[in-house]
């Protein structure tokens, strides 16, 4: 899987330095994979928490990795780690997303995140689209970020950017996910729990052609068939990134998109009741004798933590991605790209949930275009951006490759 990878042209910079902000679970995976390309040769990883920062030296020689305690909220502290960096892989939560590209177009380092911010309220600051409206500056600047290029969002723009490509005009963009599992996993989230949390709050959004349309959580359930292995699974809307820039970023109108995952309705709906609630503010607390804890952390320490899945499991991941619009050269008027990773693969691989090694090989794939200078252009980009001649051959040399397939009308 790595032949292609080592064989690639010589790097341009003398000295290559990354650093990855965050010491979690897609952390560690980042951390494995920037320490064993040859193209880099110094890896950085902080955390607020400098033992999980220390913990995860092991993953490389004592040369190349360094460990550092940061706190990406304290200005003078994210200066310190970002200086000299080339290119910064953000695997913090998603709040911290335009805290730490301001601190990157200070110190001149390309940039990386998987995921957007969703604001608690309409109009609030902090998303995707927000991070996308620095473009000009960053490209001013000649400076190049690529932001939520994780699994999905990430590798389902590519694919629908793949698929796209047939067509001379899109009548409607579909993203369908599942994710089957044992009993204790399946329909919940194998991603960051407070990220699962921030999304279920918000309202869905579809793209109706002309305007984004907000839709009640969990609301347009359909059954949905995936390929082998998961099969017909029910999903319903989720907010997500992806309906958020393939309007503006895809290069071509689009009549609609919408997102729709498999994870269970009534958990989605027991957040939002428990939100009007007041229970889901950090400051509601339950006190047994002598200890505080809030309602808040005791409720998502119920959900499985990705982190520690580093065990089998069983089930699979799958994305897919339905085009349909005219097509260019008289083909099919509508096509579907599909990805599908059972979870022992993944675990196979670098120890983790199909959830964290896509995610964690799309955004070194991101970091590899960055630092050879192979970017379309400078400035912030989301994923569908990203030519398919460039980004495919990264992916593919990391084990990720999705299926094209025609569709009946």
């Amino acid at each position: 899987m790595r032949s292609k990878l080592l064989s690639r042209p010589p790097r341009i910079e003398s000295v290559v330095r990354a650093v990855v902000l965050g010491a979690g679970g897609l952390g560690r995976i980042l951390t494995v994979e920037l320490a064993a390309d040859p193209r880099i040769d110094s890896v950085v990883i902080a955390d607020k928490r400098g033992d999980r920062a220390r913990a995860l030296k092991v993953l490389g020689n004592a040369s190349s990795l360094e460990a550092v305690e940061a706190d990406v909220t304290d200005a003078a502290s994210l200066r310190r780690v970002l200086s000299g960096a080339n290119v910064v892989v953000n695997a913090t939560l998603p709040e911290h997303n335009l805290r730490i590209m301001e601190g990157c177009l200070e110190a001149g380092s390309g940039y990386v995140d998987s995921a957007g911010y969703n604001p608690d309220a309409v109009g609030g600051k902090g998303s995707v689209l927000d991070q996308l409206a620095l473009d000009p500056t960053w490209r001013q600047r000649g400076a190049t970020a690529i932001v939520s290029m994780g699994s999905d969002p990430g590798i389902s723009n590519i694919m629908a950017r793949v698929a796209s490509d047939r067509f001379a005009t899109i009548d409607r963009i579909l993203v369908r996910k599942a994710a089957t599992g044992d009993k204790a996993t399946d329909g919940f989230p194998l991603y960051s729990r407070e990220i699962f949390l921030r999304d279920a709050l918000a309202h869905p959004v579809v793209w109706d052609g002309a305007a984004f349309a907000e839709r009640e959580p969990a609301s347009g359930e359909e059954t949905y068939r995936f390929p082998a292995p998961i099969g017909t699974r029910r999903v319903h809307w989720f907010r997500h990134e992806e309906v958020l820039t393939l309007p503006s970023r895809l290069g071509k109108p689009i009549g609609w998109v919408d997102y729709k995952h498999d994870i269970r309705p009534e958990l989605v709906r027991a957040i939002v009741s428990l939100q009007a609630l007041g229970l889901l503010s950090p400051s509601h607390v339950w006190r047994f004798g002598s200890a505080q804890v809030p309602f808040r952390d005791a409720f998502l320490a119920m959900f499985p933590e990705p982190s520690t899945l580093v065990g089998p499991i069983g089930g699979a991941l799958g994305i897919v991605v339905e085009v349909h619009g005219s097509p260019s050269d008289g083909g099919p008027s509508a096509v579907r790209a599909s990805l599908m990773m059972e979870h022992r693969d993944a675990n196979r691989r670098r120890g983790t949930t199909a959830e964290r090694f896509l995610t964690a090989a799309a955004m070194v794939s991101a970091v590899a275009l960055i630092l050879e200078k192979r970017v379309p252009r400078a400035g912030v980009l989301a994923p569908e951006e990203l030519p398919p001649a460039l980004i495919l051959p990264e992916l593919e040399d990391r084990g990720v490759k999705f299926q094209i397939e025609a569709l009946a009308a």
